[in-house]
C-alpha cells in the first residue's frame, strides 16, 4: 500500500512533537520539493528589488517564475541541476556571456505548525558565488557578500567548489512562526564575464543533535574534569553524572548554542568513577555503560598506577586499530589513569578532518570516552610544514583543552603548546619540540626561548618522585629518521637533554621515527665539543650510568637486574625511548640499530606503557600478533626501574620487644634467614639479648636487590621507670611513680632522710611482677620532717635483686614538736614512726576492735625519728602512742 504523506498529516506530525521529540526533519530538500515547502520562485532578468518588499510572506511575486525545482544554476561546472536558469535577457535570465547580471532572487514557502517543537534550525546550502539567505524578512546566513549590499553588489571572491561544497548555519527556532514562512535568496554573481551560476539548500528541523565527534576526556584530575563532544548542528550542551550507571545526580549545562561542546565538570570526589551522559536540554545523545570517568587519585595514593602512549598513530591504518586493541587486550579491567600521545596525532597535514578520520574515529568508543587524554603536537600536526611553526589556530589546538594554568600541577605554561601535570607521584611535562615560541623565533631546544626556561622551573619546582617528559623530536633514533644528520635531532641532543638529566628526568618518551627504540640507562651521552657526538661515539662505559649494558628487563636473564637509584633532582641518567608506530610503522637508516639503544623492532607495531607502584616502575612495548578480531598482545620489550632500594638499617630495641621488617620495594621476597619466606613483612621477635642480621633479596638467582636489617637487641631492665614525683599538699608529701614495664618486681621501697645520708624505711609498695602495660603508684607521708625531706625510691627482685630508683627532696616549713605516722607497710606488719624535735620516749600500744591490747613498745626518740614494726595478722586495729611529755596520737588502721 503506498502512503503519501499530505501537508495535513505532515502538521499532524510536527504537532506530535510538543509530546515527544525524537527525530529531525528535512523541511527544504536538496534537489526536490515537499509538500509543506513547495516549488521555488525565481527572477533574474536584470531586475532589481532594493526598493522591493520581496523578502516578506505578502509579496505578490508578479514576473516571477514559480513552482521551480532546485538545484537552479547555469553553465559547465555547477554540479548537476534540475532547474536550468536561461543564459539571456529574458525575465528568468541570469544573463548573457560576458553580461551577467550581479544579482538573481529565489523564494519559497514553508509551512511550519509547531516551530518550538525543534531545538532549532539547520541551513545547508550550496551556491557559487555569494549568497544572503533572509527567514521572514530577518537575515539568517551570509557567505561571500559584504554587508549593505544591493542589486549591483557582486561578490568580492570566486568561490571555490562551483557550488560542490556545501555550506551550514544553526538559526534560533525564534527566527520562525507557525504556519507559513518565507525563505528569500539572493545569489550575486563574482563578475559580470562570470562562466555560472549555482543555488541550492537544505532546511533542517533539529530534534536532537546528531554526534559527530567524541565525547573526550581532557583535563582531569582529582575533582574535576572536561568533556567534550561535536554535534552537527549547533546546541546548548548538558552534561549528567553519578556513580551509579543509570542514576545521574548532578547536571552541569551550558546555555551556550554551539557544534563543539567543553562542559567542565567540577566539584568530584578523588579517584571515583561517575558514569555520564552527554546531550542539550532537548535530549541525551549518548548515554551508555562505556561513558564514564574516574578522577585521579590523591596526590599520596600508594595504589599502581598505569598508563599508555600511542606515538605517530594517525593514519587509520590496520596497523593503529590493531595497537590500540592489543593494548586494551592486555591491559583489561584495570583502570588507565592516563593516556598520552607522543606526536603526528593525524597524517599527512594535521586537518580537521584527518583528525576525524584517523584520530577521534578510531579511538572515540574505546579510548576516548572513558580515558582521560593529554595529548602533544607532532610536524603533521602542524601541517608538516616550517612555516605553520607559529600557529596555534589549527586542528590539533582547536581539538584539545589543555592544562595551561597548571590546573593539574606543575608551573603554569600559559599555553597549549606545552604544560605539566601530576598524576599519583609521577609529573609528567608535554614539550613541543616542533612548534616555534617567542614570536616564531625559538624552538624547544633554545635554552634561553620561553619554552626551555618554563621547562626549568618546572622541573626545579618538581618534588614527585618519578618525573616523565615526553615529545615528538628523539635525540637518538635510527630508525626512519637517524639522529646522526638529521639537524632538529643533533640539535635537541646537544642542546637540550642535559637539562633533563640534570634534573633527574626518569624516562624520555619519543616518537617521530616509525619503529620502537630503548635504551640503556643514558647518562651524559650528548655532546662532544669538537665534533656532534653519533651513534658510533657511543661507548656504555661512559656513556650509561651503570657503567655497562646491563639491560634492566629484569626477568633472570643475564645482565637483567632493573635500573636502581634514589630519589632526587640529579643526575642518576635517563632511559629514551621511541615509540613511533602505533599507526605508521617501518624504515631504517644507515647503521641501525643504534648502539645506545638495548631493543630496536621496525617490524612489529605497537604502544608504550607503563606502570608506577610505589618506588617501583614497569615499562613495555606492547606488540601484538594476528589482526582483527584475532589480534593477541604481545610484550616484545621491558624494564624495571626501583628508587631507594637496597637499603641497610640498624634498629634498636630492649629485650622481648618485636621489630617489624619490610623489604623496601613492591615485588617478589626472599627472606633467607627465616626460612625462605617469600612475604614483603616479617616479624623479629627479638626474645634473647644480643646483635642479628636479618636479609630480604628480591628472589631472583643471583638475587639483583637486597636489604639489610641489624636488630641490637639490649636485656630488659627490671623496671622502666617513666616518673617519679614528689609533691607537698597541706601538711603530707604525696609520692607518685610510674613504670611502663615491670619483670619479676617484687616490691618497692620507699625511704625517708632529713640530711640526705641516713635514710630510715617508711613503707614497702608491692609490685605488678611482670607487666608489659604501664603501671602507676603512690604514697604519702603524713608526717613529714620540718625543713628539708628526702625520699628514696628502690626497687626488689623476686631474686632479691635490689636497684635504686631515685631521690626527691622537698622542704616542709611547718612541721609538730611532736608527730606520729602508722603504715602497713608490708603484710601482717604495722610501722609506727615517730618524729620528735626533743629526745624523748614514747609508748606504743596496740589494741584490736574490742579494746583487747595485741602489742606494744617503749620506743627512744633519738635524732629526731624513732620506728618500730610490729607483727599482726589482718585486721583492723588502733594504735596509741603517748610522749614522754603526754602528747597522745591514736590512729585506726587496716592491715591485709
Amino acid at each position: 500500500m503506498k502512503v503519501i504523506k499530505t501537508a495535513a498529516v505532515f502538521a499532524l506530525v510536527l504537532l506530535c512533537k510538543t509530546q515527544s521529540a525524537n527525530a529531525n526533519d528535512t523541511l527544504v530538500k536538496f534537489g526536490q520539493n515537499l509538500p509543506t515547502a513547495p516549488g521555488w520562485s525565481y527572477i533574474g532578468g536584470g531586475t532589481s528589488l532594493d526598493a522591493a518588499a520581496w523578502k516578506t510572506l505578502a509579496y505578490a511575486e508578479t514576473g516571477w517564475l514559480t513552482n521551480q525545482n532546485t538545484a537552479m544554476g547555469f553553465g559547465a561546472n555547477p554540479p548537476v541541476r534540475n532547474t536550468a536558469i536561461p543564459e539571456n535577457t529574458s525575465a528568468g535570465g541570469g544573463g548573457a556571456a560576458g553580461a551577467r547580471y550581479p544579482t538573481l532572487y529565489f523564494r519559497k514557502i514553508v509551512n511550519i505548525p509547531n516551530p518550538s517543537a525543534y531545538i532549532n534550525f539547520q541551513i545547508r546550502s550550496k551556491f557559487d558565488d555569494g549568497l544572503v539567505i533572509w527567514v521572514n524578512g530577518t537575515e539568517a546566513y551570509r557567505n561571500n557578500v559584504p554587508a549593505g549590499q544591493t542589486y549591483a553588489t557582486w561578490a568580492p571572491t570566486a568561490i571555490t567548489g562551483n557550488g560542490s561544497v556545501i555550506y551550514n548555519a544553526t538559526l534560533s527556532t525564534s527566527m520562525f512562526v507557525p504556519g507559513n514562512n518565507i525563505i528569500a535568496v539572493e545569489v550575486h554573481q563574482n563578475a559580470i564575464g562570470s562562466s555560472d551560476l549555482f543555488f541550492d539548500m537544505e532546511l533542517i528541523a533539529n530534534d536532537v543533535a546528531g554526534l559527530t565527534r567524541g565525547p573526550y576526556l581532557q583535563m582531569g584530575n582529582q575533582n574535576s574534569i572536561t568533556l567534550r563532544w561535536r554535534t552537527d548542528v549547533a546546541t546548548n550542551s548538558r552534561v549528567t553524572y553519578g556513580t551509579a550507571f543509570g542514576t545521574y545526580t548532578s547536571t552541569v549545562d551550558d546555555a551556550a548554542v554551539t557544534t563543539e561542546h567543553e562542559v567542565a565538570v567540577t566539584g568530584l570526589a578523588a579517584d571515583t568513577k561517575y558514569f555520564y551522559t552527554i546531550g542539550s536540554t532537548g535530549g541525551v545523545i549518548q548515554a551508555d555503560v562505556n561513558n564514564y570517568f574516574t578522577t585521579l587519585p590523591p596526590s599520596n595514593t600508594t595504589r599502581k598506577l598505569r598508563f599508555l602512549g600511542f606515538g605517530d598513530c594517525g593514519n587509520a591504518s590496520t596497523n593503529q586499530i590493531d595497537t590500540k586493541n592489543a593494548a586494551l587486550s592486555y591491559i583489561g579491567t584495570n583502570e588507565i589513569d592516563g593516556v598520552f600521545t607522543i606526536g603526528d596525532n593525524a597524517y599527512n597535514s594535521g586537518l580537521d578532518t584527518e583528525f576525524q578520520l584517523e584520530f577521534f574515529d578510531i579511538y572515540k568508543d574505546d579510548i576516548l570516552k572513558n580515558k582521560k587524554l593529554y595529548p602533544t603536537p607532532g610536524n603533521h600536526d602542524y601541517g608538516n610544514s616550517s612555516a605553520n611553526t607559529g600557529v596555534r589556530n589549527n586542528a590539533y589546538y582547536n581539538s584539545f583543552t589543555i592544562p595551561t594554568a597548571a590546573q593539574m600541577g606543575g608551573i603554569a605554561s600559559g599555553t597549549e603548546a606545552y604544560y605539566s601535570y601530576d598524576i599519583g607521584n609521577v609529573h609528567f611535562i608535554s614539550l613541543d619540540s616542533y612548534g616555534r615560541e617567542d614570536a616564531n623565533t625559538t624552538k624547544m631546544y633554545d635554552t634561553s626561548g620561553a619554552q626551555c626556561l618554563w621547562l626549568k622551573n618546572d622541573l626545579a619546582a618538581n618534588t614527585k618522585r618519578w618525573t616523565v617528559v615526553y615529545f615528538h623530536h628523539p635525540p637518538y633514533t635510527k630508525t626512519s629518521h637517524t639522529s646522526d644528520t638529521e639537524t632538529d635531532l643533533i640539535t635537541i641532543r646537544e642542546r637540550f637533554i642535559r637539562i633533563l638529566e640534570r634534573y633527574g628526568v626518569d624516562l624520555v618518551v619519543c616518537g617521530h621515527s616509525h619503529g620502537y627504540e630503548r635504551s640503556y640507562l643514558l647518562k651524559e651521552y650528548y655532546n662532544n665539543p669538537s665534533a656532534p657526538l653519533l651513534d658510533a661515539n657511543f661507548n656504555a662505559a661512559l656513556h650509561t650510568a651503570t657503567g655497562n649494558t646491563q639491560n634492566a628487563k629484569y626477568d633472570g636473564t643475564a645482565n637483567s637486574c632493573a635500573y636502581s637509584y634514589n630519589d632526587g633532582q640529579y643526575n642518576h641518567g635517563s632511559v629514551y625511548i621511541v615509540s613511533g608506530s602505533s599507526g605508521q610503522l617501518g624504515g631504517t637508516t644507515a647503521g641501525y640499530p643504534h648502539d645506545a639503544m638495548y631493543y630496536s623492532n621496525v617490524t612489529n607495531g605497537g604502544s608504550f606503557y607503563f606502570e608506577v607502584d610505589s618506588n617501583r616502575l614497569d615499562a613495555k612495548f606492547i606488540s601484538y600478533s594476528g589482526t582483527g578480531a584475532g589480534v593477541t598482545p604481545i610484550i616484545r620489550d621491558q624494564f624495571t626501574i626501583f628508587k631507594n632500594v637496597g637499603k641497610k638499617q640498624t634498629i634498636s630495641v630492649s629485650q622481648g620487644t618485636p621489630s617489624v621488617l619490610s623489604a623496601s620495594w613492591r615485588g617478589t621476597y626472599n627472606w633467607p634467614a627465616n626460612g625462605g619466606v617469600t612475604t614483603r613483612t616479617v616479624t623479629a621477635a627479638n626474645d634473647n639479648p644480643g646483635s642479628f642480621t636479618y636479609y630480604v633479596n628480591d628472589g631472583m638467582a643471583p638475587f639483583c636487590i637486597q636489604d639489610t636489617f641489624i636488630i641490637n637487641v639490649s636485656p630488659l631492665l627490671p623496671v622502666t621507670l617513666t616518673a617519679f614525683n614528689a609533691a607537698l599538699n597541706n601538711d603530707k608529701v604525696q609520692l607518685t611513680w610510674s613504670a611502663s614495664q615491670e619483670i619479676n618486681n617484687k616490691h618497692y621501697t620507699i625511704e625517708k632522710s632529713d640530711n640526705g645520708v641516713n635514710y630510715i624505711q617508711l613503707a614497702q609498695v608491692p609490685g605488678a611482677g611482670t607487666s608489659h602495660t604501664a603501671t602507676n603508684y603512690s604514697f604519702i607521708d603524713k608526717a613529714p620532717y620540718g625543713g628539708n625531706n628526702y625520699y628514696r625510691l628502690s626497687q626488689t627482685d623476686y631474686n632479691g635483686a635490689i636497684k635504686q630508683q631515685g631521690v626527691r627532696k622537698i622542704t616542709h616549713g611547718n612541721a609538730q614538736d611532736f608527730s606520729v605516722a602508722v603504715y602497713n607497710s608490708t603484710s601482717n606488719k604495722i610501722s609506727v614512726i615517730v618524729n620528735s624535735l626533743k629526745p624523748g620516749t614514747a609508748a606504743v600500744t596496740i589494741l584490736d576492735m574490742k579494746g583487747s591490747r595485741i602489742a606494744g613498745a617503749n620506743i627512744a626518740v633519738q635524732n629526731r625519728t624513732a620506728v618500730q614494726q610490729f607483727d599482726v595478722q589482718r585486721g583492723v586495729y588502733i594504735v596509741k602512742v603517748i610522749s614522754s611529755s603526754g602528747v597522745a596520737s591514736s590512729t585506726k588502721i587496716m592491715v591485709e
